[in-house]
């Protein structure tokens, strides 16, 4: 496999792998993330072309977010008979784990090269109060790709104190290669009956977990986006598209959870996480420009496998709770086909 690695822009750097099948696939050290996938030329997910333009234009696309994916209410956690206030920077809400988070940070990285992959692991320590999550966090996260076109990302942490703990990949996908064209001509098929409803345009969870039979929000049997996209749902319409949680009816990283696919290309993923929120771009005219292409109102759509946002306020969804002396793992894959 072809490896190089170049520079990306302030301090961070690029890593392109090239597989046996010409597939590339292309990490930065900024945000531990994946900045871009190309088959025959095409880009598959969003991505810009510099780390300037990810701090000026959005820094959440491919990028490793946490310390807690999505939104927690007022920014308020209970943890060991205490409530901990984290900083709130979506309202009142605390966001993909608050500003200045791991997003936007240099990790330290190495290449590891086998006979069958690439791997790059990234780490980074994450001071105790950062945010206001207690405890020093010790995270490595590693993404690796093969020759059969399987990217993988491992997800390992240590805390010197409990804490909260629950990240995401934020990767866009849009398999038209154009930011300016949507989704809504994309079949998807993702193994949930049950979804979380939002309680209001905070985009906090209302409380309750609703089945998903007879709705234009099934995709058991696979559907296009746009049946979903421009349904006369409620929660559709609440924000413009889908930005929920969908619960996963078996976890584990040997059933096919999600599969994306348009004319004759198809991605697939599989987690060991219980959830997968999935946003489809709702950003109306407000998008930003990926590749010289101002992105289109449902011009991408996300796979977050972690445990569901708001388990705070509905313990059902999962514990995010991680111990001093436990390991946080977790495991995603996309498989290219």
């Amino acid at each position: 496999m072809d490896i190089r690695t170049t520079d990306f822009g302030l301090g961070s750097s690029l890593i392109t792998i090239i597989n046996k099948q010409g597939v590339k696939i292309s990490f930065t050290n900024l945000g531990a993330r994946i900045v871009d996938w190309q088959k025959d030329g095409k880009h598959l997910i969003l991505g810009f072309d510099s780390a300037q333009e990810y701090i000026e234009k959005d820094a959440y696309p491919g990028a490793t977010v946490g310390r807690t994916a999505g939104r927690i209410k007022d920014g308020l956690v209970a943890l060991s008979g205490e409530t901990i206030q984290l900083d709130q920077n979506d309202g009142l809400q605390t966001l993909h784990g608050g500003d200045e988070s791991m997003h936007t940070k240099l990790w330290r990285y190495e290449i590891i090269e086998s006979s069958d992959k690439v791997a790059v692991k990234f780490s980074l320590t994450s001071n105790a109060g950062e945010n206001g999550y207690p405890g020093q966090l010790k995270m490595v996260v590693t993404h690796s790709f093969d020759n059969d076109n399987h990217w993988q990302i491992d997800y390992e942490a240590t805390t010197t104190t409990t804490t909260v703990f629950n990240p995401t990949g934020h990767v866009y996908f849009n398999l038209t290669g154009d930011a300016s064209q949507t989704v809504d001509d994309h079949h998807l098929s993702l193994a949930a009956s049950r979804f979380v409803p939002l309680k209001d345009k905070t985009e906090v969870i209302r409380g309750d977990i609703v089945e998903l039979k007879d709705t234009a929000l099934d995709f058991r049997s696979g559907r296009k986006l746009t049946e979903a996209l421009h349904a006369d749902l409620e929660q559709v319409q609440l924000v413009g598209g889908i930005d929920h949680p969908f619960l996963l009816d078996e976890v584990g990283l040997a059933k096919e959870q999600a599969r994306l696919t348009l004319d004759d290309i198809a991605v697939s993923v599989y987690t060991d996480r219980p959830s997968i929120v999935i946003f489809t771009a709702n950003f109306g005219d407000l998008g930003t420009v990926f590749h010289g292409q101002p992105i289109a109102h449902h011009g991408g759509i996300t796979f977050e496998c972690q445990i569901a946002p708001g388990s705070q306020q509905l313990p059902e969804l999962g514990n995010i709770t991680l111990k001093a002396g436990d390991t946080y793992k977790a495991t995603t894959i996309y498989k290219l086909d």
